[in-house]
């Protein structure tokens, strides 16, 4: 009996893992298409990014073309991951998890480097929510000196919707998740990769999962 309840306590964890880890979205590129991603605020179809090949890994190129939302990701299909992942965003930002990976190679940036870059992010949701995590912090930002470098600069982006600031309402049918790209470069632009949206395991159920696996071993 003992054994059962043990091998039965492993199962459990092992679907919570399982089903955290199916609760993710990702925008990898590696089809060589920009994978539904549009225009900031246009359709999914509005907009069509090229796809380069750097270093042997397929990213999305993101022109700085003055709109500021430069590109989104939008869908009301209940049916897609990126879907609930942002459902369950708007019941605990504090457990949805984005990332991405970006690229700037300032040396095509020779005919018009600008001043400054700055790369944030936006939600905006069907009943009308909008918010943007572009406030005294950004998620990027590059300086005259380094834009005019032409060296290249690359990092992770990794935060909760909750670190983001965001705050969206339950129950809604229609999410877009967006690129902020800011700068006064005329020849400015950002290769995206690996845009991720995970649900992470909520700690304190995690942690209870834990705690039952001592208790058991104790009772043998």
């Amino acid at each position: 009996m003992r054994n059962v309840l043990y091998t039965a306590a492993l199962a459990a964890l092992a679907l919570c893992a399982s089903v955290a880890s199916a609760q993710t979205a990702v925008f990898d590129f590696q089809d060589n298409t920009d994978q539904g991603w549009g225009a900031g605020f246009g359709d999914d179809a509005s907009e069509t990014f090229p796809i380069a090949n750097i270093g042997g890994s397929l990213r999305m190129e993101v022109l700085r073309n003055g709109g500021f939302q430069e590109a989104g990701f939008a869908t009301g299909n209940p049916g897609l991951p990126f879907f609930q992942v942002m459902a369950a965003g708007a019941a605990d930002e504090a457990n949805v998890l984005v990332s991405y990976d970006w690229y700037v190679d300032t040396s095509a940036f020779s005919a018009g480097p600008g001043t400054f870059l700055q790369l944030a992010t936006f939600i905006n949701t069907g009943s009308g929510y909008y918010s943007q995590d572009f406030g005294a912090i950004k998620d990027v930002e590059l300086t005259g000196d380094q834009l005019a470098s032409g060296s290249i600069f690359s990092g992770t982006v990794s935060e909760t919707l909750a670190a983001k600031g965001y705050n969206m309402p339950l129950g809604e049918t229609f999410y877009r998740f967006g690129l902020i790209i800011n700068g006064d470069g005329a020849a400015q632009k950002i290769h995206y990769d690996n845009i991720t949206f995970t649900v992470v395991p909520e700690p304190a159920s995690m942690a209870l999962a834990l705690l039952g696996l001592p208790m058991l071993r104790r009772r043998r």
